[in-house]
C-alpha cells in the first residue's frame, strides 16, 4: 500500500493542470479511454460540442453562393441563438493533455495502456490510494478544480457514454450495435448514479426511448437502474419534468426486458405502470402501442378476458385517431383463430374505471359509443368470415 505522505508529496510537486487532470481521470472507472478523458477535460458538454459543430457547418454553408447551397429547412431561431451565444463566448482551449500525462506517468500516479494492447487495456489506470489522495488535495484546494465539482465530472463522463448509447440506438455504431449500446448505457448509469444525477439520467432515458424504444438495448440499461434501487427516483424525475412519454417508454422497455427473461408477471405490471404514465400525455398512438403489448403479455399469461380488454382499447385508440391499426387486426386474427377469443362490449369497457383515459379520449372526440360498437362488430364479422373461408 502506498505511503499517504509520499503520495501527497508527489501530488504537490505536479503542475496544477496535471493535478486537475489526475483528479478528472480518477473520478472515472478504470481503465479510462484517453479520448473520453480528452472530451471531459475540454469542459464542453455533449450538447455544446454538437452546437459548435452545427455552427461550423452553418458558417461553411453561408460561404457557398446562395444559388449553389443545398436546400434545407431553416434553422430554428432558438438553436441559432444558442449557437451564436456559444460563438460569442470565448472558449479558451484547455492545455494539451499529452505533457500532463507524461508528468503523471513519470510520478507513477497513473499508468497508460499501450495502443498495441487494444480493447479495455487502452486507457488510464490508477490505484484507489491515488484516487483518494487527489480527492483530498482537491477538497483542500477547490480553486484548482476549474469551477467543477466531483458530481459534474461524473455526469460529464456519463453524458459521453449516454451519447454512445444514443448512437447505438440510431444505428450509428457499425457492428455489435446491441452490445455496444448496452455497455455504453450501463456505464452512463454507473456514472450518473454515482453523481446522484437522477435528472440527467431521466433526460438520457427520455432521449433514448424517443430515438428508438428498443427493449433489447434500453431494457437492460433500465434494469441496471432498477438493480441499483434507483428506478423510482429516475421515473419521479421524469414525472417532475412532465416527460410522461419518456417515463412510459422507460417502463415499457423494462417490461420488454422482463418478458425476454420469462418474467411475464413483472412485464405485465410494468406495462400497466407505463399506461398510467401515458394517462398524463396526449398520445393516442402511444396508448395503442402499450395496450397492444399489454394485451399480448396477458394473452401469454392465459388471461384472455383481460387481454381482450386491452386489445379493444388499442383498436379504439388507433381507429379513432386515424392511425394504422393493422397490427391490432393481425393479432385479432391470430387469437380468434386459436379458438374462443371475444372482445368485450365497448360500453362495458369504457365504463371500467381502469379504462377511464380511454373514456375521456372518446368523449373528447365526441364519438358515440353505439357507432364505435357497430364498427367493432363489423370488424369482428370480417375476421370470422376470413377465418371460415
Amino acid at each position: 500500500m502506498a505511503d499517504p505522505a509520499a503520495l501527497e508529496a508527489s501530488i504537490a510537486l505536479l503542475p496544477p493542470a496535471a493535478r486537475r487532470l489526475l483528479w478528472i481521470i480518477s473520478r472515472a472507472l478504470p481503465p479510462v479511454p484517453e479520448t473520453l478523458v480528452e472530451k471531459v477535460w475540454s469542459g464542453e458538454s455533449v450538447e455544446e460540442e454538437k452546437l459548435r459543430s452545427i455552427g461550423r457547418m452553418m458558417a461553411a454553408l453561408e460561404r457557398v453562393p446562395a444559388e449553389s447551397r443545398p436546400k434545407a429547412p431553416p434553422m430554428p431561431d432558438d438553436v441559432r441563438a444558442r449557437i451564436a451565444e456559444l460563438e460569442a463566448r470565448a472558449h479558451a482551449p484547455h492545455a494539451d493533455i499529452e505533457p500532463l500525462v507524461g508528468d503523471l506517468v513519470a510520478a507513477r500516479l497513473c499508468t497508460r495502456g499501450s495502443l498495441t494492447d487494444g480493447g479495455e487495456a487502452m486507457g488510464f489506470s490508477f490505484t484507489p490510494e491515488v484516487a483518494d489522495a487527489i480527492a483530498a488535495w482537491m477538497n483542500a484546494h477547490p480553486e484548482e478544480r476549474d469551477a467543477r465539482d466531483e458530481a459534474q465530472i461524473r455526469v460529464a463522463f456519463g453524458e459521453r457514454y449516454g451519447a454512445a448509447l444514443l448512437a447505438a440506438l440510431e444505428g450509428q455504431v457499425p457492428g455489435g450495435t446491441k452490445e455496444a449500446g448496452i455497455e455504453a448505457g450501463s456505464r452512463a448509469v454507473d456514472y450518473m448514479l454515482a453523481a446522484g444525477a437522477h435528472d440527467a439520467l431521466a433526460a438520457l432515458l427520455g432521449g433514448a426511448v424517443r430515438a428508438a424504444n428498443d427493449a433489447e438495448i434500453v431494457g437492460p440499461v433500465v434494469a441496471a437502474i432498477e438493480d441499483k434501487g434507483a428506478l423510482e427516483a429516475t421515473t419521479r424525475a421524469m414525472a417532475a419534468k412532465g416527460d410522461a412519454l419518456g417515463e412510459a417508454g422507460t417502463l415499457s422497455a423494462l417490461a420488454g426486458f422482463r418478458k425476454s427473461k420469462g418474467e411475464i408477471d413483472g412485464a405485465i405490471a410494468l406495462e400497466a405502470a407505463s399506461l398510467a404514465a401515458l394517462a398524463r400525455a396526449d398520445s393516442p398512438v402511444g396508448c395503442a402501442l402499450v395496450h397492444l403489448r399489454l394485451s399480448g403479455y396477458l394473452d401469454e399469461a392465459g388471461r384472455a378476458d383481460d387481454a381482450a380488454k386491452h386489445h379493444l382499447a388499442a383498436l379504439l385508440y388507433r381507429a379513432i385517431a386515424g392511425s394504422d391499426f393493422s397490427a391490432e387486426i393481425r393479432a385479432l386474427v391470430e387469437r380468434m383463430g386459436r379458438g374462443s377469443y371475444a372482445l368485450p362490449p365497448v360500453a362495458t369497457l369504457v365504463a371500467d374505471e381502469a379504462f377511464a383515459p380511454l373514456r375521456a379520449f372518446l368523449q373528447s372526440r365526441r364519438v358515440p359509443v353505439v357507432d364505435v360498437q357497430a364498427d367493432v362488430d363489423a370488424l369482428v364479422g370480417q375476421v370470422k368470415r376470413h377465418l371460415a373461408g
